[in-house]
């Protein structure tokens, strides 16, 4: 088994131990409105960091591809509250980015632009410890993504990224300010390392 699928196999069981542990250990302050308001729309914004990444796991550390995102991840999700303390829901984002190389033997100019579509299912765990306007939470998605590149050159267009399996795995916390509008803010492993955004409980 190769080291990033013993990681993901890691990550995983560990979730799914924190899903099984018992609500009382985080109800000292419940969230009234969790129950009743049970479906949550967020939108968001995130940093450009796993462009970059992606580029150095295609093209190598040294390679002379100058990347310029030219999109942001940006992302839509939706979360329906199953129980107090956990929620399942779909998680999409899109992100592109163009890119430019020069052959030092032709001085040649390759430039190409690529997206990337992602879009997976994630359990959500939530604790309600300090304030009941605050909900802190951590999950996991498992999906499906789609990188594309397109030449805008000549008709030599580098390969993308041949792994289609999409997972993330972030620490976020919302706040309300209202008993349906709030922030959320997100950090992990995801399209961004970190992002933030609107949320809407309806």
């Amino acid at each position: 088994m190769s080291n990033y699928k013993k990681t993901i196999s890691f990550v995983s069981a560990i979730f799914m131990v924190t899903i099984l542990l018992p609500n009382q250990l985080f109800a000292d302050k419940k969230d009234s409105t969790a129950l009743k308001r049970r479906l949550i729309i967020s939108l968001g914004y995130g940093d450009p960091a796993m462009i970059y990444i992606d580029n150095w796991i295609n093209n190598g550390f040294n390679s002379d591809k100058k990347v310029t995102p030219q999109t942001n991840p940006v992302y839509a999700k939706i979360e329906y509250r199953i129980f107090r303390h956990m929620g399942i829901g779909v998680d999409v984002s899109y992100d592109d980015y163009e890119a430019r190389q020069t052959s030092s033997n032709t001085n040649s100019t390759f430039a190409y632009k690529g997206y990337t579509l992602f879009a997976d299912v994630r359990l959500n765990r939530h604790v309600h410890l300090i304030h009941q306007k605050l909900d802190l939470y951590w999950g996991v998605g498992l999906g499906y993504q789609i990188q594309s590149v397109e030449n805008i050159i000549d008709q030599t267009s580098p390969k993308p990224g041949t792994n289609p399996v999409a997972f993330e795995f972030t620490f976020g916390a919302r706040y309300y300010f209202t008993k349906r509008i709030g922030l959320y803010v997100e950090g992990g492993i995801a399209r961004s390392i970190f992002q933030g955004g609107l949320a809407i409980r309806l």
